[in-house]
């Protein structure tokens, strides 16, 4: 699927990096970011759109270099994090969260971009109870430019 600003390659990484903030749930909580990465995805690709150029780069930059950065740093492994497996990936951000800065605050970054697009989604509200607080009137038609 063609991204406004993500690479293919860039998009893989992310969806990786979802997959080990989000994964897969039990019987309370069976979705998880790899499930509905062709909905979350675009939404966070709109996000990065929307940010200045250079924060921009400096994020899909990051993404390239931690992909192969932190199973290195934290796995020993020489395995890029798009290669492994939800368990493995799930198992090394439980590891990065728990270590020194500055894992835990690369961790909070993959979930600021993850965490608005994927729980944002109907279908993601409806499996978690999610409701409305302050629901929008149905005349509301969003931002005007």
């Amino acid at each position: 699927m063609p991204y406004k600003v993500l690479k293919p390659t860039e998009a893989r990484i992310i969806a990786a990096m979802a997959g080990g903030v989000i994964p897969r749930g039990g019987a309370s909580f069976a979705l998880g970011a790899a499930d509905l990465e062709d909905t979350w995805l675009p939404r966070t690709d709109h996000l990065l759109s929307r940010m200045p150029l250079a924060t921009r780069l400096a994020l899909r930059l990051a993404a390239r270099v931690l992909n192969y950065a932190w199973p290195l740093i934290y796995m020993k492994k020489l395995t890029p994090l798009t290669a492994l497996d939800e368990q493995e990936r799930t198992e090394l951000f439980h590891i990065i969260e728990n270590s020194p800065p500055p894992g835990p605050q690369t961790i909070l970054v993959v979930k600021v971009l993850v965490f608005p697009a994927f729980y944002g989604l109907p279908e993601v509200k409806e499996a978690i109870g999610y409701r409305e607080r302050f629901a929008l009137s149905p005349d509301y038609v969003g931002p005007k430019d």
